[in-house]
């Protein structure tokens, strides 16, 4: 155990911090992620469902048809900065740098590669035009010929000065130019998908956590797109920002396993990873919620597939969901006098095949509602078919087997059991979701009650020269929702367009 100084203590007391917790966060850091046990691939057939065209059509049917049974909110995580989607342009940078660099080389080489894609197609780049606009506003910059225009514009892109686009989130950069060639940024993307899915007639909440030095910018966007609203649908706008709690923050260890520590000499801390929204998501007033990362978002008819499927999905789990709240009902109400084999098929059916009651210290009926009265979730998962690691699998746990997403910092593929699972996994980790926080009564849960806490994370980063150990709570939908009852269903390929970086742009 890491002592801590009485400067540390009157630190840890004066921001609200629980020193166990702090204490037990070093132990963390110290022995690393603890790899999964008793795990098997979920593949198609075997944990994950494809849905036909007639259960689609009704699915979707049931969503507009029950849909007014709850309210709904979309949760979109947008505090990641721009910087990361940059990275090809600041290693360009970089590498320009060097007595002896030379383009044609550098465009062959592995690092160039995408550098190599944008030189061709940057006129494909959303945020062209305005980069455009700014070179040509500065006479210092030299433009004679491709290669130096295409510095230029790097250097637009990147610096203060011109976009600055590098201190911006990724919500807020440019994503996409329409018919018009007006841009919208994935923010903006992201609530005219909400307007898609009330279908014209009200738009879906939307709650974005961000980070809080950017809430005015968000506004701005947010206003911007509020004044091409017609009155009827700005009365059911509603936006909402939250952002990571600062207690969620963890702190972390430098190479010699010692607290980083600020200029002041106090304890450093650094955000806890998305399973810190945790918090945010337990705050939320709705009882169904889909949930979408900031950048897996299309415009206008391009967006269609996707939401569609999300408006599927929300179906087939308000189908589920009413099937499963009747159950609980009847185990609250008549206890041991209802047919007990019927909500067992029902387990086996949509939860674990493989199901069964056991005999325990609790009466059969108690096992059972403990089995149902969770959130729900169901995860829209895609083939994966490129590098396998982290995805959907079995778990066994006390109860039997349950659905989980394993990140693949929690797998060993030095283990048999590890090696042959993931070799069998067939799909990525969900594309979309949408969850179920209240219960049978219409009460929330408490979602903090259904995460496994022993399921942090633990991985190296560099910062400046030296490597640090950081420590993340459970990851939002892998440990974070490890004791909800999950469903995870293909979805098509066509649903998933991720912006790692600026050459994902380029459609």
């Amino acid at each position: 155990m890491k002592t801590l100084s009485e400067t540390d203590f009157e630190q840890l007391q004066n921001s609200n911090r629980s020193v166990e917790l702090i204490q037990r966060q070093y132990e963390f850091l110290i022995h690393g992620t603890s790899t999964q046990r008793n795990i098997e691939a979920a593949t198609l057939g075997n944990g994950i469902q494809k849905l036909s065209s007639h259960t689609q059509v009704e699915a979707l049917d049931y969503f507009y048809n029950h849909r007014e049974e709850r309210s709904w909110m979309k949760f979109v995580p947008a505090s990641g900065a721009a910087s990361r989607m940059l990275a090809p342009f600041f290693a360009f940078q970089k590498a320009r740098t060097s007595p002896d660099f030379d383009f044609e080389s550098y465009f062959d080489s592995d690092e160039g590669i995408p550098i190599a894609k944008l030189f061709k197609q940057l006129k494909k780049l959303p945020f062209y035009a305005l980069a455009y606009a700014k070179i040509i506003q500065n006479d210092s910059l030299p433009i004679n010929g491709e290669l130096e225009f295409f510095e230029a514009f790097v250097s637009t892109v990147l610096l203060e000065e011109g976009l600055g686009y590098p201190n911006l989130p990724k919500a807020l950069i440019p994503f996409f130019n329409d018919e018009l060639g007006q841009q919208w940024t994935a923010f903006e993307a992201q609530l005219q998908e909400g307007l898609q899915l009330g279908d014209q007639y009200k738009v879906i909440p939307i709650h974005l956590t961000i980070d809080k030095e950017n809430l005015a910018a968000f506004e701005e966007v947010e206003s911007k797109f509020k004044s091409n609203l017609d009155s009827e649908l700005l009365k059911s706008f509603s936006v909402e920002y939250s952002y990571q709690h600062p207690l969620t923050d963890t702190p972390y260890l430098n190479d010699q396993n010692d607290w980083v520590r600020d200029e002041k000499g106090k304890i450093a801390f650094r955000k806890g990873g998305h399973g810190a929204l945790l918090e945010n998501l337990n705050h939320l007033e709705a009882d169904c919620i889909w949930i979408k990362n900031i950048d897996n978002i299309l415009l206008n008819d391009a967006n269609a597939i996707g939401e569609q499927w999300m408006q599927i999905l929300a179906g087939y789990l308000l189908k589920i969901q009413n099937q499963l709240f009747s159950h609980l009902r009847a185990l609250e109400d008549q206890k041991l006098d209802i047919n007990l084999d019927e909500i067992v098929t029902f387990i086996k059916l949509h939860f674990d095949p493989e199901y069964k009651l056991d005999n325990s210290d609790k009466l059969p009926n108690e096992i059972l509602f403990d089995y149902l009265y969770r959130p729900i979730r169901i995860c829209g998962m895609i083939p994966n078919e490129g590098a396998k690691g982290g995805g959907p699998f079995w778990k066994k746990d006390a109860q039997g087997r349950r659905l989980q997403i394993i990140e693949g910092v929690e797998l060993d593929i030095k283990q048999e059991e590890h090696k042959s699972a993931v070799n069998q996994s067939s799909h990525f980790n969900p594309v979309m979701m949408v969850c179920g926080i209240t219960n049978h009564k219409g009460e929330k849960f408490s979602l903090y009650d259904f995460r496994d806490d022993k399921r942090f994370m633990v991985s190296e980063k560099t910062q400046g020269s030296s490597t640090v150990k950081i420590l993340e709570w459970p990851g939002l939908w892998n440990g974070g929702m490890a004791a909800w009852n999950s469903l995870f269903i293909e979805v098509p390929s066509e649903t998933f367009h991720p912006v790692k970086t600026i050459v994902d742009l380029i459609r």
